[in-house]
């Protein structure tokens, strides 16, 4: 196995723990009357598809893990640069619940 691949699936492990981050910290936000800043989630967050989208998510993003290791597409650089991409942006939408829920918003 290669680096980038190793290195891939410890940020898929990264990127999972923070969309279930993202998913309890929206519901403590929720429950203290705040709302679903996620224009595309608001309607189902409340509901069982919001983590079975998350999961969705999830297993396209290791799929294409998988494609990269075995054919070299999509390139792994490029996946890495994505990874990194989503787990700051999720850093930041975890950190923004985090800090709402607090807030009592």
């Amino acid at each position: 196995m290669r680096a980038n691949t190793v290195l891939l699936w410890r940020l898929f492990w990264v990127l999972a723990v923070l969309q279930a981050a993202d998913l309890l910290t929206t519901y403590q936000v929720l429950a203290s009357g705040g709302h679903e800043g996620n224009v595309f989630m608001r309607a189902t967050i409340l509901t069982p598809a919001a983590p079975m989208l998350k999961t969705l998510a999830l297993v396209f993003f290791a799929s294409l893990i998988l494609m990269s290791a075995r054919w070299g597409r999509p390139a792994p650089r490029r996946l890495l640069f994505a990874a990194y991409g989503l787990i700051a942006v999720y850093a930041v939408i975890v950190t923004n619940n985090l800090a709402q829920a607090f807030m009592g918003r």
